[in-house]
């Protein structure tokens, strides 16, 4: 197949763009998280010895760069990317990544992904966008999804963050369906 003609969501490529990163940078992606993202934004509770890849490298070098964060650090996360990379006045991310990271490189209507059966969301570098929602609130809404059903949602025109963590050692598990019902939930209380 031609690039750009077929989209397929894999955590793969999220295991390669973190070797890459430490690879051109010579640092440990979780050494270098912490000093530049976590500290500055004043994490609560990101341990860095808690952080490890994983993985079978008899099966691929490119192990997976899982971060394990608390609600709240992720709710501080959603809020740098609201606040459009800005914290406190310190800008820790570019701004203009910010947007690049967050617009649309591959719309609804070009996704094959168990993500996006109902074509609500597109995607942009390692964000989700959605696209297609039955909320105005929702537009220019993105957000950030993890194993188990963890979501970051960041809702632009309300100033809002959602945080939504769920505890896996009771093998719990938020599927994007249950997410968005809460999400609307939330959007409903706002409006009375």
């Amino acid at each position: 197949m031609k690039p750009g003609t077929y989209f397929l969501y894999n955590n793969w490529d999220f295991n390669a763009a973190g070797a890459i990163f430490e690879q051109q940078t010579g640092l440990n992606i979780y050494d270098a998280f912490k000093k530049d993202i976590a500290i500055p934004i004043q994490m609560q509770d990101f341990e860095r010895e808690k952080q490890e890849k994983s993985g079978n490298q008899r099966k691929s070098k490119y192990l997976a760069y899982h971060f394990w964060f608390s609600t709240r650090d992720m709710a501080r996360l959603g809020l740098l990317m609201l606040n459009m990379g800005n914290w406190d006045g310190e800008q820790i991310i570019p701004k203009d990544w910010i947007k690049l990271i967050t617009s649309v490189t591959t719309s609804t209507d070009e996704m094959n992904s168990y993500w996006c059966k109902e074509g609500n969301y597109a995607y942009g570098y390692m964000w989700w966008i959605w696209e297609k929602y039955n909320n105005p609130d929702l537009e220019g809404a993105y957000l950030a999804t993890g194993a188990y059903g963890q979501y970051i949602l960041v809702i632009p025109k309300l100033n809002m963050v959602i945080a939504h963590k769920t505890k896996s050692d009771y093998k719990r598990n938020t599927d994007k369906d249950s997410f968005e019902k809460l999400v609307y939930k939330i959007l409903d209380l706002k409006m009375k």
